[in-house]
Protein backbone atom coordinates (compact mmCIF):
# COMPACT_ATOMS: atom_id res chain seq x y z
CA UNK A 1 0.00 0.00 0.00
CA UNK A 2 2.72 2.16 0.76
CA UNK A 3 4.35 1.60 -2.73
CA UNK A 4 1.39 2.43 -4.10
CA UNK A 5 0.55 5.47 -2.76
CA UNK A 6 4.44 6.57 -3.59
CA UNK A 7 3.87 5.38 -7.20
CA UNK A 8 0.34 7.67 -7.33
CA UNK A 9 2.45 10.85 -5.98
CA UNK A 10 4.82 10.65 -8.52
CA UNK A 11 2.09 10.08 -11.52
CA UNK A 12 0.03 13.34 -9.56
CA UNK A 13 3.10 15.15 -9.47
CA UNK A 14 3.30 18.91 -11.16
CA UNK A 15 6.67 18.78 -11.75
CA UNK A 16 7.11 15.71 -13.35
CA UNK A 17 7.59 16.33 -16.85
CA UNK A 18 10.83 14.75 -17.40
CA UNK A 19 11.99 11.18 -16.18
CA UNK A 20 15.42 11.47 -16.37
CA UNK A 21 15.14 14.06 -13.27
CA UNK A 22 15.29 12.88 -9.94
CA UNK A 23 12.01 13.12 -7.61
CA UNK A 24 14.35 14.97 -4.63
CA UNK A 25 15.46 17.36 -7.05
CA UNK A 26 11.76 18.12 -8.23
CA UNK A 27 10.65 18.56 -4.86
CA UNK A 28 13.65 20.78 -3.82
CA UNK A 29 12.68 22.82 -6.77
CA UNK A 30 8.93 22.66 -6.32
CA UNK A 31 10.13 24.34 -2.60
CA UNK A 32 12.37 26.74 -4.21
CA UNK A 33 9.04 27.98 -6.41
CA UNK A 34 7.06 28.37 -3.25
CA UNK A 35 9.63 30.34 -1.31
CA UNK A 36 9.84 32.50 -4.44
CA UNK A 37 5.59 33.21 -4.00
CA UNK A 38 5.79 33.22 0.15
CA UNK A 39 9.36 35.64 0.48
CA UNK A 40 7.53 37.97 -1.91
CA UNK A 41 4.29 38.05 -0.47
CA UNK A 42 5.69 38.39 3.47
CA UNK A 43 8.04 41.38 2.14
CA UNK A 44 10.67 39.46 2.44
CA UNK A 45 13.22 41.40 0.39
CA UNK A 46 16.54 39.59 1.38
CA UNK A 47 14.93 36.06 1.40
CA UNK A 48 13.13 36.77 -2.08
CA UNK A 49 16.85 37.93 -3.39
CA UNK A 50 18.50 34.97 -1.73
CA UNK A 51 16.83 32.42 -4.30
CA UNK A 52 19.09 33.74 -6.94
CA UNK A 53 22.80 32.69 -7.46
CA UNK A 54 24.31 36.13 -7.28
CA UNK A 55 24.95 36.39 -10.67
CA UNK A 56 21.73 35.20 -11.47
CA UNK A 57 19.40 37.07 -14.00
CA UNK A 58 15.67 38.33 -12.66
CA UNK A 59 14.00 40.23 -15.71
CA UNK A 60 10.02 40.81 -16.51
CA UNK A 61 8.25 41.60 -19.39
CA UNK A 62 4.86 43.46 -20.30
CA UNK A 63 3.30 41.59 -23.45
CA UNK A 64 6.75 40.92 -24.97
CA UNK A 65 8.48 44.45 -24.46
CA UNK A 66 11.33 43.53 -21.60
CA UNK A 67 10.64 46.19 -18.47
CA UNK A 68 13.66 45.88 -15.69
CA UNK A 69 16.78 43.46 -15.32
CA UNK A 70 18.47 42.67 -12.24
CA UNK A 71 21.50 41.22 -12.33
CA UNK A 72 22.63 41.06 -8.77
CA UNK A 73 21.00 40.13 -5.37
CA UNK A 74 22.08 43.75 -4.28
CA UNK A 75 19.69 45.30 -7.13
CA UNK A 76 17.19 42.40 -6.64
CA UNK A 77 17.57 43.31 -2.99
CA UNK A 78 17.00 46.91 -3.32
CA UNK A 79 14.24 46.44 -6.18
CA UNK A 80 12.02 44.06 -4.15
CA UNK A 81 12.43 46.56 -0.46
CA UNK A 82 11.64 50.01 -2.46
CA UNK A 83 8.36 48.35 -3.89
CA UNK A 84 7.59 46.14 -1.14
CA UNK A 85 7.58 49.42 1.45
CA UNK A 86 5.12 50.61 -1.36
CA UNK A 87 2.78 47.85 -1.11
CA UNK A 88 2.74 48.64 2.59
CA UNK A 89 1.81 52.37 2.56
CA UNK A 90 -0.96 51.38 0.18
CA UNK A 91 -2.22 48.73 2.09
CA UNK A 92 -2.05 46.44 -0.53
CA UNK A 93 -1.37 42.61 0.36
CA UNK A 94 -0.35 40.15 -2.96
CA UNK A 95 -1.16 36.54 -3.45
CA UNK A 96 0.98 34.60 -5.97
CA UNK A 97 -0.71 31.47 -7.34
CA UNK A 98 1.19 28.97 -9.61
CA UNK A 99 0.36 25.89 -11.54
CA UNK A 100 1.31 23.97 -14.33
CA UNK A 101 4.90 23.93 -14.14
CA UNK A 102 6.74 21.98 -16.80
CA UNK A 103 10.34 20.68 -16.04
CA UNK A 104 13.07 19.77 -18.78
CA UNK A 105 16.59 18.58 -19.23
CA UNK A 106 18.26 20.85 -21.88
CA UNK A 107 21.06 19.26 -24.21
CA UNK A 108 23.99 20.62 -22.24
CA UNK A 109 22.31 18.97 -18.56
CA UNK A 110 20.98 22.48 -17.69
CA UNK A 111 17.31 22.14 -15.96
CA UNK A 112 14.96 24.57 -17.59
CA UNK A 113 11.02 25.33 -16.35
CA UNK A 114 8.23 27.00 -17.29
CA UNK A 115 5.43 27.28 -14.69
CA UNK A 116 2.03 29.58 -15.28
CA UNK A 117 1.47 31.94 -12.48
CA UNK A 118 -1.16 34.69 -11.28
CA UNK A 119 -1.00 37.83 -8.86
CA UNK A 120 -4.47 38.73 -7.08
CA UNK A 121 -3.93 41.94 -5.24
CA UNK A 122 -6.29 43.08 -2.18
CA UNK A 123 -6.30 46.86 -0.52
CA UNK A 124 -6.99 47.14 3.12
CA UNK A 125 -10.56 48.52 2.44
CA UNK A 126 -11.60 45.71 -0.40
CA UNK A 127 -13.89 43.75 0.24
CA UNK A 128 -12.46 41.14 -2.35
CA UNK A 129 -9.20 40.42 -3.84
CA UNK A 130 -8.86 41.85 -7.87
CA UNK A 131 -6.74 40.02 -10.10
CA UNK A 132 -4.17 42.10 -11.47
CA UNK A 133 -1.70 40.08 -13.08
CA UNK A 134 -0.88 36.54 -15.55
CA UNK A 135 1.45 35.39 -17.24
CA UNK A 136 4.59 32.27 -17.87
CA UNK A 137 7.34 32.13 -15.38
CA UNK A 138 10.56 30.71 -17.66
CA UNK A 139 13.36 29.49 -15.61
CA UNK A 140 16.86 27.99 -15.30
CA UNK A 141 17.71 26.70 -12.37
CA UNK A 142 21.35 25.63 -11.17
CA UNK A 143 22.17 23.80 -7.94
CA UNK A 144 24.36 24.83 -5.30
CA UNK A 145 26.07 24.02 -2.34
CA UNK A 146 23.27 25.68 -0.33
CA UNK A 147 20.67 23.83 -2.94
CA UNK A 148 18.73 24.77 -5.65
CA UNK A 149 18.58 28.52 -6.88
CA UNK A 150 17.84 30.25 -10.27
CA UNK A 151 20.12 30.90 -12.90
CA UNK A 152 17.72 32.82 -14.65
CA UNK A 153 13.88 33.75 -13.69
CA UNK A 154 11.90 35.61 -16.18
CA UNK A 155 8.81 36.76 -15.64
CA UNK A 156 6.38 37.43 -18.93
CA UNK A 157 3.11 39.43 -18.23
CA UNK A 158 0.68 38.60 -20.39
CA UNK A 159 -0.47 42.67 -20.82
CA UNK A 160 0.26 45.91 -20.34
CA UNK A 161 -2.48 47.13 -18.37
CA UNK A 162 0.04 47.56 -15.21
CA UNK A 163 3.01 48.71 -16.23
CA UNK A 164 4.77 50.75 -14.24
CA UNK A 165 1.95 50.58 -11.30
CA UNK A 166 4.87 50.70 -8.65
CA UNK A 167 5.54 54.49 -9.99
CA UNK A 168 2.37 55.96 -8.30
CA UNK A 169 3.02 56.29 -4.18
CA UNK A 170 2.14 59.04 -2.48
CA UNK A 171 4.67 60.08 -0.51
CA UNK A 172 2.85 60.18 3.32
CA UNK A 173 6.14 61.63 4.77
CA UNK A 174 4.96 64.72 3.20
CA UNK A 175 1.99 64.98 5.29
CA UNK A 176 1.99 67.42 8.16
CA UNK A 177 -0.68 69.92 9.65
CA UNK A 178 -0.53 73.20 7.90
CA UNK A 179 -0.77 76.78 9.26
CA UNK A 180 -3.37 79.09 8.95
CA UNK A 181 -0.50 81.35 6.92
CA UNK A 182 0.14 77.65 4.83
CA UNK A 183 -3.73 77.69 3.86
CA UNK A 184 -3.85 80.99 2.69
CA UNK A 185 -0.52 80.73 0.57
CA UNK A 186 -1.07 77.18 -0.81
CA UNK A 187 -5.06 76.93 -1.40
CA UNK A 188 -7.63 79.65 -2.08
CA UNK A 189 -11.29 81.11 -1.59
CA UNK A 190 -12.97 77.85 -2.22
CA UNK A 191 -14.77 76.09 -3.96
CA UNK A 192 -12.09 75.91 -6.56
CA UNK A 193 -10.16 72.83 -8.22
CA UNK A 194 -7.01 71.46 -9.15
CA UNK A 195 -6.77 69.12 -11.97
CA UNK A 196 -3.35 67.46 -12.28
CA UNK A 197 -2.25 65.20 -14.88
CA UNK A 198 0.43 62.30 -15.02
CA UNK A 199 1.07 60.04 -18.47
CA UNK A 200 -2.75 58.93 -19.11
CA UNK A 201 -4.21 59.52 -15.90
CA UNK A 202 -6.11 62.67 -14.97
CA UNK A 203 -7.17 63.84 -10.94
CA UNK A 204 -9.49 66.74 -10.62
CA UNK A 205 -9.91 67.89 -6.71
CA UNK A 206 -12.83 70.27 -5.73
CA UNK A 207 -11.64 72.29 -2.92
CA UNK A 208 -15.26 72.22 -1.76
CA UNK A 209 -16.93 74.75 0.59
CA UNK A 210 -19.69 72.89 3.06
CA UNK A 211 -22.66 74.32 1.48
CA UNK A 212 -25.84 72.13 1.86
CA UNK A 213 -28.24 74.62 -0.22
CA UNK A 214 -29.05 73.22 -3.27
CA UNK A 215 -27.86 75.93 -5.62
CA UNK A 216 -24.92 76.92 -4.09
CA UNK A 217 -21.20 77.73 -6.16
CA UNK A 218 -19.88 74.47 -4.56
CA UNK A 219 -22.98 72.67 -5.77
CA UNK A 220 -22.69 74.93 -8.93
CA UNK A 221 -19.05 74.04 -10.08
CA UNK A 222 -19.51 70.21 -8.93
CA UNK A 223 -22.26 69.70 -11.25
CA UNK A 224 -19.79 71.95 -14.02
CA UNK A 225 -16.80 69.38 -13.28
CA UNK A 226 -18.57 66.37 -13.80
CA UNK A 227 -20.33 67.44 -17.00
CA UNK A 228 -16.88 69.19 -18.16
CA UNK A 229 -14.83 66.74 -16.95
CA UNK A 230 -16.47 63.64 -17.72
CA UNK A 231 -14.65 61.29 -14.53
CA UNK A 232 -14.60 57.87 -14.67
CA UNK A 233 -14.98 57.74 -11.00
CA UNK A 234 -15.57 59.80 -8.03
CA UNK A 235 -14.50 60.23 -4.82
CA UNK A 236 -16.97 62.03 -2.08
CA UNK A 237 -16.19 62.71 1.85
CA UNK A 238 -18.14 61.69 4.24
CA UNK A 239 -18.83 58.09 2.81
CA UNK A 240 -16.36 55.46 4.03
CA UNK A 241 -14.86 53.26 1.36
CA UNK A 242 -15.54 50.05 2.89
CA UNK A 243 -18.95 50.47 1.68
CA UNK A 244 -18.33 50.25 -2.08
CA UNK A 245 -19.12 52.04 -4.93
CA UNK A 246 -22.46 53.27 -5.27
CA UNK A 247 -24.57 52.21 -2.11
CA UNK A 248 -28.05 52.20 -3.41
CA UNK A 249 -29.94 53.16 0.07
CA UNK A 250 -27.67 56.89 -0.18
CA UNK A 251 -28.57 57.53 -3.36
CA UNK A 252 -32.25 57.01 -2.16
CA UNK A 253 -31.63 59.44 0.63
CA UNK A 254 -30.36 61.99 -1.66
CA UNK A 255 -33.22 61.79 -3.92
CA UNK A 256 -35.31 62.32 -0.73
CA UNK A 257 -33.45 65.48 0.54
CA UNK A 258 -33.32 67.03 -2.53
CA UNK A 259 -36.80 67.72 -2.16
CA UNK A 260 -35.77 69.83 0.58
CA UNK A 261 -33.34 71.82 -0.47
CA UNK A 262 -31.09 70.97 1.98
CA UNK A 263 -28.54 68.24 0.01
CA UNK A 264 -24.61 68.26 1.34
CA UNK A 265 -22.18 68.37 -1.50
CA UNK A 266 -21.38 64.36 -1.51
CA UNK A 267 -25.19 63.71 -1.28
CA UNK A 268 -25.26 65.40 -4.64
CA UNK A 269 -22.62 64.51 -6.43
CA UNK A 270 -24.04 61.19 -5.63
CA UNK A 271 -27.29 62.28 -7.38
CA UNK A 272 -25.53 63.79 -10.58
CA UNK A 273 -23.15 60.56 -10.58
CA UNK A 274 -26.23 58.61 -10.27
CA UNK A 275 -27.77 60.01 -13.65
CA UNK A 276 -24.88 59.44 -15.69
CA UNK A 277 -23.73 55.63 -14.50
CA UNK A 278 -20.77 56.97 -12.96
CA UNK A 279 -19.18 54.56 -10.39
CA UNK A 280 -18.33 56.93 -6.55
CA UNK A 281 -17.23 55.41 -3.26
CA UNK A 282 -16.20 57.58 -0.27
CA UNK A 283 -12.76 58.18 0.77
CA UNK A 284 -13.53 57.99 4.87
CA UNK A 285 -11.36 54.98 6.20
CA UNK A 286 -12.60 52.91 8.41
CA UNK A 287 -13.58 54.13 12.08
CA UNK A 288 -11.00 51.69 14.05
CA UNK A 289 -8.33 53.71 11.97
CA UNK A 290 -9.66 56.90 13.47
CA UNK A 291 -9.78 55.36 17.02
CA UNK A 292 -6.32 53.88 16.69
CA UNK A 293 -4.90 57.50 15.39
CA UNK A 294 -6.87 59.19 18.27
CA UNK A 295 -5.22 56.89 21.16
CA UNK A 296 -2.01 57.62 19.78
CA UNK A 297 -2.89 60.98 21.80
CA UNK A 298 -5.05 60.61 24.54
CA UNK A 299 -4.83 57.05 26.87
CA UNK A 300 -8.32 57.47 27.76
CA UNK A 301 -11.58 56.53 25.18
CA UNK A 302 -13.54 59.01 27.30
CA UNK A 303 -11.72 61.96 25.16
CA UNK A 304 -11.59 60.24 22.18
CA UNK A 305 -15.50 60.11 22.72
CA UNK A 306 -16.05 63.48 23.53
CA UNK A 307 -13.81 64.39 20.46
CA UNK A 308 -15.71 62.28 18.34
CA UNK A 309 -19.14 63.62 19.56
CA UNK A 310 -17.48 67.69 19.17
CA UNK A 311 -16.68 67.15 15.44
CA UNK A 312 -20.06 65.48 14.78
CA UNK A 313 -21.74 68.40 16.05
CA UNK A 314 -20.17 70.50 14.09
CA UNK A 315 -21.70 69.20 11.12
CA UNK A 316 -24.58 69.32 12.91
CA UNK A 317 -24.79 72.94 13.32
CA UNK A 318 -23.77 73.52 9.77
CA UNK A 319 -27.09 71.38 8.34
CA UNK A 320 -29.51 71.90 11.14
CA UNK A 321 -28.52 75.55 12.79
CA UNK A 322 -31.63 75.45 14.87
CA UNK A 323 -31.18 71.76 15.90
CA UNK A 324 -31.41 71.07 19.95
CA UNK A 325 -28.16 70.07 20.78
CA UNK A 326 -28.70 68.51 24.14
CA UNK A 327 -31.09 65.54 22.19
CA UNK A 328 -28.51 65.28 19.33
CA UNK A 329 -25.54 64.76 21.78
CA UNK A 330 -27.80 61.78 23.51
CA UNK A 331 -28.63 60.11 20.24
CA UNK A 332 -24.79 60.57 19.55
CA UNK A 333 -22.88 58.73 22.21
CA UNK A 334 -24.30 55.16 22.35
CA UNK A 335 -23.60 55.26 18.41
CA UNK A 336 -20.36 56.57 18.80
CA UNK A 337 -19.50 54.57 21.42
CA UNK A 338 -20.69 51.15 19.08
CA UNK A 339 -19.08 52.64 15.89
CA UNK A 340 -15.61 53.58 16.94
CA UNK A 341 -15.61 50.74 19.35
CA UNK A 342 -14.74 52.18 22.61
CA UNK A 343 -14.38 51.38 25.82
CA UNK A 344 -16.21 53.59 27.38
CA UNK A 345 -19.60 55.38 28.44
CA UNK A 346 -20.80 59.01 29.13
CA UNK A 347 -24.40 60.35 30.11
CA UNK A 348 -25.29 64.10 28.84
CA UNK A 349 -24.21 65.27 31.78
CA UNK A 350 -20.64 63.82 32.31
CA UNK A 351 -20.40 65.14 28.71
CA UNK A 352 -21.49 68.44 29.76
CA UNK A 353 -18.87 67.92 33.02
CA UNK A 354 -16.22 66.49 30.20
CA UNK A 355 -16.25 69.28 27.50
CA UNK A 356 -15.94 72.23 30.59
CA UNK A 357 -13.09 70.41 32.02
CA UNK A 358 -11.73 70.10 28.37
CA UNK A 359 -12.44 73.35 27.06
CA UNK A 360 -13.07 75.69 30.33
CA UNK A 361 -16.46 76.89 28.64
CA UNK A 362 -20.02 75.77 29.47
CA UNK A 363 -21.51 73.38 26.71
CA UNK A 364 -23.97 75.23 24.62
CA UNK A 365 -24.34 75.42 21.24
CA UNK A 366 -22.71 79.25 21.36
CA UNK A 367 -20.00 77.83 22.75
CA UNK A 368 -19.06 75.44 20.17
CA UNK A 369 -16.08 76.89 18.21
CA UNK A 370 -14.25 75.29 15.65
CA UNK A 371 -11.39 76.31 16.33
CA UNK A 372 -10.69 74.03 19.20
CA UNK A 373 -10.81 70.63 16.83
CA UNK A 374 -9.67 72.58 13.50
CA UNK A 375 -6.65 70.79 12.21
CA UNK A 376 -4.55 74.08 12.10
CA UNK A 377 -0.68 74.32 13.14
CA UNK A 378 -0.42 76.30 16.17
CA UNK A 379 2.02 76.66 18.84
CA UNK A 380 1.40 74.31 22.57
CA UNK A 381 -1.63 73.06 21.07
CA UNK A 382 -4.52 72.25 23.29
CA UNK A 383 -5.64 68.48 23.51
CA UNK A 384 -8.45 68.65 21.28
CA UNK A 385 -6.53 70.43 18.40
CA UNK A 386 -3.56 67.51 18.70
CA UNK A 387 -7.01 65.10 18.47
CA UNK A 388 -8.18 67.07 15.47
CA UNK A 389 -4.59 66.60 13.81
CA UNK A 390 -4.65 63.51 14.20
CA UNK A 391 -7.36 62.46 13.22
CA UNK A 392 -6.96 64.39 9.97
CA UNK A 393 -3.69 62.68 9.26
CA UNK A 394 -5.56 59.44 9.57
CA UNK A 395 -7.81 60.23 6.51
CA UNK A 396 -5.20 61.81 4.53
CA UNK A 397 -3.10 59.06 4.35
CA UNK A 398 -6.42 56.68 3.12
CA UNK A 399 -7.81 59.00 1.00
CA UNK A 400 -4.42 59.88 -0.75
CA UNK A 401 -3.84 55.85 -1.01
CA UNK A 402 -6.98 55.58 -2.31
CA UNK A 403 -6.45 58.47 -4.96
CA UNK A 404 -3.46 56.49 -6.41
CA UNK A 405 -5.25 53.27 -6.68
CA UNK A 406 -8.21 54.53 -8.33
CA UNK A 407 -6.15 56.43 -10.56
CA UNK A 408 -4.51 53.31 -11.82
CA UNK A 409 -7.58 51.35 -12.17
CA UNK A 410 -9.99 54.00 -13.87
CA UNK A 411 -7.83 56.55 -15.34
CA UNK A 412 -9.62 59.80 -14.91
CA UNK A 413 -10.56 60.59 -11.20
CA UNK A 414 -12.75 62.94 -9.44
CA UNK A 415 -12.40 64.01 -5.63
CA UNK A 416 -14.65 66.53 -4.02
CA UNK A 417 -13.76 67.43 -0.56
CA UNK A 418 -13.48 70.29 1.87
CA UNK A 419 -10.69 72.70 0.78
CA UNK A 420 -8.81 72.00 3.48
CA UNK A 421 -7.87 68.63 2.67
CA UNK A 422 -6.49 69.37 -0.44
CA UNK A 423 -3.93 72.14 1.40
CA UNK A 424 -2.82 69.24 3.39
CA UNK A 425 -2.27 66.79 0.54
CA UNK A 426 -1.13 69.62 -2.34
CA UNK A 427 2.28 68.48 -1.57
CA UNK A 428 2.41 65.02 -2.20
CA UNK A 429 -0.42 65.36 -4.95
CA UNK A 430 2.58 67.32 -6.83
CA UNK A 431 4.97 64.73 -5.90
CA UNK A 432 2.79 61.79 -7.37
CA UNK A 433 1.51 63.89 -10.25
CA UNK A 434 3.57 66.86 -10.78
CA UNK A 435 2.11 70.37 -10.41
CA UNK A 436 -1.30 70.96 -11.41
CA UNK A 437 -1.89 72.05 -14.74
CA UNK A 438 -5.06 73.77 -13.93
CA UNK A 439 -6.21 75.88 -10.84
CA UNK A 440 -9.64 77.57 -11.26
CA UNK A 441 -13.10 78.58 -9.49
CA UNK A 442 -14.90 77.23 -12.95
CA UNK A 443 -14.51 74.69 -15.57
Amino acid sequence: MKNFFISLFILCSPLLADDHIEINDRLAIDDLLSKYSHTWDSKDPEGWADLFIDKGIWENSFAGNVGRTLKSNKERFEFAKELQESFRQKGVTTRHHQTNTLLTVKEDGELHGETVFSVIWQYIDDPLPKLMHSGVYRDHYVKTDKGWKFRVREVRFDHKLFEGQEKLVPDLSLLKARTHAEHRKLGGRAPYFSHYKKGGMELVFIAARHEPRVGSPTHRLIKEVIEGFDPKCVITEGLRSEDGYSPEGLIRDARRREKSGNLPEPLYAALLCSEKEIPFIGGEPMPIVTTEALRAVTEDDTDVLGFLVVRHLGQVRREEPEAELGNKVKRLLPRMIRQFELETALTLEQFKDWYKRTTGRAFSAEGLRRGDIAPIAVEDPKLLKRMGIAAMMAREKHLLSLEAKLLLEHQKVLVIYGSGHLVYESEVLEKMLGAPIRKEKSW
